[in-house]
Parts: C-alpha cells; structure tokens; sequence
C-alpha cells in the first residue's frame, strides 16, 4: 500500500500547488477587473483554464488513487484517520491546507464577481449615458462570449 499512499500525497501536493497558483490569479484577477483591460483579462483568464485543468487532472488521479485504495467517495480528513501510520500525519496536515486554501479560493471568486457585477452596472451605465446624449459607441462582441 506504500507506493499508492506515496502517490497519493504526490497528487495532492501539486493539487495544492495548483490551487496556490489559483489564488494568485485570483488575486490578481482583482486588479486586472477594476482596471477594466480586456487584454490582460483574457489572459488572465487563459492563465485561470490553464491550471483549471492540472487541477481537474489530479482531482481525477486523486479520486482514481482513493478508489485504489478503498477510499472512494471519502473526504481526505476521513482517508487520513484512517490511513497507515507513517501517513496519517500528512495527510492530515494536508486536509488542513486544503480547507483553508478551498475557503480562500471561494472567498475570492466571491469577491471577484461582485466587482464583475459593478464593473458591468458601470459599463451598461455609461452605454445608457452617451446613447442619452445622441452617441452611439461602438460595440465590440469579444470572441469568448
């Protein structure tokens, strides 16, 4: 059981890895929203699918290694009472880091969107303001949406 414990913990650290790139980019997604530049939104958002994908790549090795091990449909608090000795502890240590990470990630994504939502009242209200005065301006439909 070793080697799969080992990969296990393998997959797990470059999930948190990637999850720690997440909050970057989330971080950054902030600026990048209140500065409204299309140019380095779409990036940004390139940059956000990019480790979307490691991150769906070790959920599915994740949940792969659990079921291995007999663990399927189990949180990895419950896998780390009851995991062989010399892993309990890490795995432990890594339940820990994931909640308080998971718990940033949403706290940011919430955040994130409201300034969306303003972003977007501001944009629709400007449109209506120089429409008010006779202006048409030019509406350019990204290609993403």
């Amino acid at each position: 059981m070793t080697p799969q414990y080992d990969e296990l913990i393998a997959v797990l650290e470059k999930e948190f890895e990637l999850c720690t790139q997440m909050v970057a980019l989330l971080q950054k997604e902030k600026d990048v929203i209140v500065s409204l530049d299309p140019e380095s939104l779409e990036q940004l958002l390139r940059e956000k699918e990019m480790v979307i994908s490691g991150i769906r790549f070790c959920d599915e090795s994740r949940e792969r290694i659990l079921a291995s091990l007999g663990f399927a449909d189990r949180t990895l608090s419950e896998v780390a009472q009851v995991a062989e000795d010399d892993y309990r502890e890490q795995l432990t240590g890594l339940a820990s880091k994931f909640r308080a990470i998971v718990s940033s990630i949403s706290e940011l994504n919430r955040f994130n969107s409201m300034l969306i939502d303003k972003s977007l009242q501001y944009v629709k209200t400007s449109f209506n303001f120089l429409d008010s005065l006779g202006i048409q301006p030019q509406r350019k439909v990204s290609v993403e949406a």
